[in-house]
């Protein structure tokens, strides 16, 4: 049997099932030679000839054609399952125990017990055998039936399994059922014939309008007995059918001309199984034939997205969320496959950029502003106001120059000291807080004046402020250091800390130059507030009192106080927020 491939007639490729193949011109020629016989007295040589053929193909004796897979497979369990109470092990992943209504304890009046295989593949021996239900107690219903589905989910099921299976139910007179809607495609896979497949089995069913492309029917083959009873069981149904030559004569030259291209849908479907692999999805089930179970997650965009970009191009596919079966054909080209990739392609990229976009966004609205803007590393100017996730972040964003680091550029300096070893010190900072801030220290001539009648509110992150022993003004000085103290919440009064502010000072003691810090808009204002006033302050300190040196308990203190600005929360955030930044940076550049 040597078949041509047909041309899809239809204006679309549909990858959703492969029930969704068409009738082509040929095989409506093959349909105009139909015999007019009535199949309910047996009379159409048409469905007869069909019926003989498959019957010889499978080595079985007889063949019952149907006009569904359902119809076929609830005929079966109902020959098999006569004498309640009764019960019929599935597979439960399978078609007969998901989508046929629960046709089986309709129809037969028996339980279901469906069983998941332990290896997630096929059922095994063991599995059917820990689970079978022997008529040795009243109070359950005992197997009388096992169905296996072979290809399930576009798996093969390895013929030893069933040979073993086999074994099983003849020990114990159950009878075995093959749901084999696909089993076109294992043999093809496999090259066992399908003689030898279906030798295992009391009872086989066969969908004709799947791989095989007709346009509607099964095929249901076993024994002269039990085809008799289940053509029976057919009319009782409101199966029979008069002339249904038609039918029969498109379903024997789809076996013929269309079984043989099944090795071409076979390759396809691995093709578009590397494309998956390729652009980050997963597949979830063995591609063995011609289906491949995907699942998107990782690729960064959904299947109903997919679905709408492959609708652009004509074809056709089914899932949602991140799930989605694909479903190939005799009528899916290379070409049809070669879109399908190129659609594909293009989403992954385009969605994986936009999934980084939507990432960026987030992280700049969590992250400070002009951190690394040169223009504000130098002098003391305003900070911009904060970046926009609309605006163009690659002309925001500056990156530091080869060799140098972020954390090298945020990492605090550290002076160690002889009276204690484990006090650190940050080097104090000059923070600019920009002309909307309304509180100065000192009355000069350029600079606003304190407004000593308004409240100044802490910030919920307290932190201590580094203070010095001095001389100073008593009424200016005392009203600065109570709003520090008020900021900070500080416990004790100024006057407790300078206790001893008129022990000798020497150069040593000297507060070390305040190093400008670059600013950002995300740091809480009230903090930046309170920063300057006690930076200031300690300046103007410094430049007041008297070169002496100062006592040991005094700089102890300092150090303590130094150490724990330097660790509060919002110097830790915000050289985590700089280090983020420079990341962000250099993917942009990467991406660019």
């Amino acid at each position: 049997m040597v078949g041509s491939k047909s041309v899809n007639p239809l204006p679309y490729s549909d990858f959703r099932s492969d029930t969704a193949t068409a009738p082509t011109p040929e095989m409506f020629a093959a349909m105009m030679k139909t015999s007019l016989g009535d199949d309910v007295y047996n009379e159409d040589d048409s469905v007869k000839k069909l019926e003989r053929y498959v019957a010889t193909l499978c080595g079985h004796e007889a063949a019952l054609f149907c006009s569904s897979g359902t119809m076929t497979n609830q005929l079966a369990h109902r020959v098999h399952l006569s004498n309640p109470p009764q019960s019929a092990m599935v597979d439960i992943r399978s078609h007969v125990f998901n989508y046929e209504a629960g046709g089986i304890s309709f129809h037969s009046q028996a339980a279901v017990y469906p069983i998941m295989p332990s290896n997630n593949k096929y059922l095994t021996a063991e599995d059917v055998a820990s689970r079978l239900v022997l008529d040795v107690d009243v109070h359950y219903a005992p197997t009388r039936s096992i169905s296996l589905e072979n290809t399930l989910n576009g798996t093969i099921m390895p013929i030893e399994e069933m040979e073993r299976i086999r074994i099983l139910t003849k020990e114990h007179d159950i009878k075995l059922h093959l749901d084999g809607a696909r089993l076109w495609h294992a043999s093809i896979a496999t090259g066992i014939s399908m003689k030898e497949y279906c030798s295992h089995f009391d009872t086989v069913s066969l969908c004709l309008s799947k791989g095989i492309g007709a346009p509607i029917g099964s095929i249901l083959v076993g024994s002269e007995l039990t085809i008799k009873k289940a053509r029976h069981f057919r009319l009782l149904f409101g199966g029979g059918w008069r002339q249904a030559g038609l039918l029969a004569e498109a379903a024997l030259w789809g076996i013929k001309n269309n079984w043989p291209t099944m090795e071409d849908t076979h390759r396809r479907a691995k093709w578009l199984e590397r494309v998956f692999l390729q652009v980050g999805c997963q597949i979830t089930n063995p591609v063995d034939t011609n289906m491949v179970w995907v699942d998107t997650t990782n690729a960064g965009f959904s299947v109903d997205d997919l679905i709408v970009e492959l609708a652009k191009e004509g074809i056709k596919i089914s899932g949602s969320g991140c799930q989605a079966r694909v479903v190939l054909h005799y009528q899916i080209s290379d070409e049809a496959v070669q879109q399908f990739i190129e659609v594909l392609r293009k989403m992954a990229h385009s969605h994986r950029m936009k999934v980084n976009v939507d990432l960026i966004k987030t992280s700049m609205r969590e992250q400070p502003h002009s951190v690394f803007d040169d223009e504000h590393n130098d002098k003391m100017t305003p900070p911009s106001p904060p970046l926009s996730p609309d605006s163009p972040i690659l002309g925001q964003i500056k990156t530091f120059s080869k060799g140098q680091s972020s954390e090298a550029n945020h990492r605090p300096e550290k002076k160690t000291s002889d009276s204690d070893a484990e006090d650190e010190v940050l080097p104090r900072s000059s923070i600019q807080s920009g002309p909307d801030m309304k509180r100065c220290l000192f009355k000069e001539s350029n600079e606003p004046t304190l407004d000593t009648t308004e409240p100044f509110q802490p910030s919920s992150r307290r932190s201590a402020p580094r203070l010095m022993s001095a001389y100073y003004e008593p009424e200016l000085m005392t009203a600065r250091v109570r709003e520090a103290e008020q900021v900070f919440g500080m416990r004790k009064s100024f006057g407790e800390r300078l206790s001893e502010d008129d022990e000798s000072h020497s150069e040593d003691d000297q507060v070390p130059s305040s190093r400008m810090i670059r600013t950002t808009q995300s740091l809480d204002l009230q903090e930046i507030e309170a920063r300057a006033v006690v930076e200031q302050l300690a300046a103007a300190v410094d430049s007041q009192r008297p070169q002496t040196a100062v006592s040991t308990c005094e700089k102890k203190k300092v150090k303590k106080i130094q150490y724990r600005l330097a660790h509060n929360t919002a110097s830790k955030a915000f050289k985590r927020a700089s280090v983020r930044i420079v990341r962000w940076g250099s993917f942009l550049n990467r991406e660019a």
